[in-house]
């Protein structure tokens, strides 16, 4: 068994089982990788994968527990490397953040802009939160954080650590009757087709939970997770918006008016990476940027802790909102 063809497996996984893109994401041949998970099959007497003709058709039962042993010893492989430049190149390195559109746009950029200035050497790769195979919105690399703005179930050798707090606000056309109103309610908002964000997003389940909590039911004219999309179908007057504070208030454009609903609490975001990963001195500074309340003392405590004394000194703190 080799280290290369863990590798392998983990891109096929990654890459919807499709190994033409598996072997591009690696720069290396289709054949190549298809012999070596073959050689790697027949080595441990069993089949990975179930196949369709020449293509990859699902995941056997007995290969979803290797590869679950897969990503593991890669991310001690990751852990080892990283700990290695922590000493030989402590001020160079990529951080890799999967999150949302919104935080990308108008949460990060001030944390960003100060740490760059910190760690010239330091590149960034923003993705988008994707569930993987599994399920799991958590990434688990080695430098990977997802920064999440709706809840997140608790994870097997993952640590999810809350954020900060995030509002949501009325988008409307100017000229539209609630714009004219010096407080809209849940019942006003009632009365209008919605366009918000899709069904499981924790935005949406909170205006759900709210509206059923007061005995209304709104209309879902339209979900979607853009807010830029939302404004756009809101400027032709299809219905109200409601999006997050944050982006609300970052609008420039004239023909929107943005309102406050103060019937709806405030949500969640979390900071989530895997336990394996090894934090350097910069990842440190970064997460303590973003999240203020997470400083390296903490954090430092926060990795040895299992994960019941980690919601209870999470209740403890005072967090950020938006």
């Amino acid at each position: 068994m080799k280290l290369q063809q863990l590798k392998y497996l983990s891109a096929i996984v990654k890459n919807d089982l499709n190994i033409s893109l598996a072997s591009q994401s690696l720069y290396t041949t289709q054949p190549g990788v298809s012999k070596q998970i073959g050689l790697l099959e027949a080595e441990l007497g069993l089949k990975i994968f179930e196949r369709k003709g020449k293509h990859l058709n699902s995941i056997t039962p007995e290969g979803k527990l290797i590869l679950n042993e897969v990503e593991k010893m890669l991310e001690i492989e990751s852990k080892i490397l990283e700990i290695s430049k922590t000493f030989v190149n402590p001020d160079n390195g990529c951080l890799n953040i999967y999150t949302t559109n919104t935080i990308a746009r108008f949460i990060l950029p001030a944390t960003v802009n100060k740490f760059v200035k910190r760690y010239p050497q330091i590149t960034f790769h923003i993705g988008a939160v994707q569930p993987d195979q599994n399920g799991s919105l958590i990434q688990k690399g080695h430098s990977d954080f997802s920064i999440i703005a709706q809840d997140v179930k608790p994870e097997s050798n993952a640590i999810i650590l809350p954020a900060y707090l995030w509002r949501m606000s009325l988008v409307v056309p100017k000229d539209h009757p609630l714009a004219a109103k010096s407080k809209v309610t849940l019942a006003d908002v009632a009365n209008y087709p919605i366009i918000s964000y899709e069904a499981g997003s924790t935005g949406k389940l909170v205006q759900e939970q709210t509206f059923s909590e007061r005995g209304l039911t709104p209309n879902y004219f339209m979900t979607v997770m853009d807010v830029d999309v939302i404004l756009k179908y809101v400027n032709m007057n299809f219905g109200v918006g409601i999006v997050a504070s944050v982006a609300a208030n970052n609008i420039h454009d004239d023909n929107i008016v943005t309102i406050d609903i103060e019937e709806l609490p405030s949500c969640s975001a979390w900071i989530c990476f895997s336990r394996n990963i090894f934090l350097q001195r910069h990842t440190y500074d970064f997460i303590e940027h973003f999240c203020p309340h997470l400083t390296r003392e903490t954090m430092e405590k926060i990795v040895t802790m299992n994960d019941l004394e980690i919601k209870k000194l999470s209740q403890s703190f005072s967090l950020p909102q938006y």
